[in-house]
């Protein structure tokens, strides 16, 4: 399925569900101009494919520029966000998953022993697959196999799944396997804080927040929260804001028929200007253009 907007819910947890109870794993699929994939996060694990052109990818502070072949691992409660490049079509296809569809039962060996390691590993928020090294070869044309069967459905496709992402986390934990030595949790300290500020920020987006009210949900300084926001997502509060309003006009103004005064007012922008120019300095095009069929020329990742 086709699917580039996310929905979020007050605390940026993303509202959609991936599969179902009994076989908790699904696909999607995008293309170019559909704009940004606006920062979120969830409990599942998610795999992407990059099948066609580049596409710049942030996960939690870090950035993961992929090209055609290659693929990333996007850990559990990582916050993430996809940015299509200038004048450069892409195809790719992700995987989102609970792993309990690869270690069955808490408490098992597989849970204890392998994937609860790699989920605290402070390190292993991201990962990328590139082309040339087999191994990471190898993982990434699992992540396209299990893609394409998760499409097609054949009989007893879910084996076939199961045993495609079970293929890419042994491939991911053999290789390794210093880094997942760290036994501290994933600066769950810093990253719950964030978390914590983002809901504030997503339950409130449309009102006028200062750096001041954003610190306070997390008993912080404005400077503390400046800091931890580029810790965790490599932006400023401001740079973060500007890009979820922006993400969510695009949805607005392609699913609503609201005016473009409307738009900036519950997007939360100053004014119907201001919103204009922001959305040309990232799209390229102005807001009246795009929602007349023109298409976004760039879209920047700050």
């Amino acid at each position: 399925m086709i699917n580039n907007t996310v929905r979020v819910d007050e605390k940026g947890r993303e509202l959609q569900n991936h599969g179902n109870l009994a076989f908790p794993c699904a696909w999607y699929c995008s293309g170019p101009n559909q704009g940004d994939v606006p920062w979120h996060w969830h409990e599942e694990i998610e795999l992407v494919y990059l099948s066609k052109g580049t596409l710049q990818c942030a996960v939690g502070n870090r950035r993961f520029p992929l090209r055609k072949g290659e693929a990333l691992f996007i850990n559990t409660g990582i916050p993430h966000a996809f940015f299509e490049e200038s004048g450069i079509p892409y195809e790719e296809s992700d995987i989102v998953f609970h792993p309990r569809l690869i270690y069955g039962d808490v408490g098992s060996i597989f849970y204890e022993k392998y994937i609860l390691p790699l989920m605290r590993c402070p390190s292993m928020a991201g990962f990328a697959f590139r082309k040339d090294l087999d191994w990471q070869r190898e993982a990434a044309l699992s992540i396209k196999e299990a893609v394409t069967v998760c499409r097609t459905k054949p009989e007893l496709y879910e084996f076939t799944v199961r045993e495609a992402l079970t293929n890419v986390f042994t491939l991911l934990l053999r290789h390794n396997s210093g880094e997942l030595q760290q036994t501290e949790a994933r600066s769950s300290f810093l990253m719950e804080r964030v978390k914590r500020m983002l809901d504030y920020f997503h339950s409130h987006y449309q009102e006028s927040i200062s750096v001041e009210q954003l610190a306070k949900q997390a008993n912080i300084c404005k400077r503390e929260c400046q800091r931890d926001f580029k810790k965790v997502l490599g932006l400023t509060p401001s740079q973060y804001f500007e890009q979820y309003r922006l993400a969510m006009s695009l949805r607005l103004l392609t699913e609503s028929s609201c005016s473009i005064i409307e738009i900036a007012d519950q997007c939360g922008f100053q004014s119907p200007s201001y919103f204009t120019k922001l959305f040309r300095e990232k799209y390229g095009v102005t807001p009246t253009a795009f929602r007349s069929g023109a298409p976004l020329l760039h879209s920047d990742l700050k």
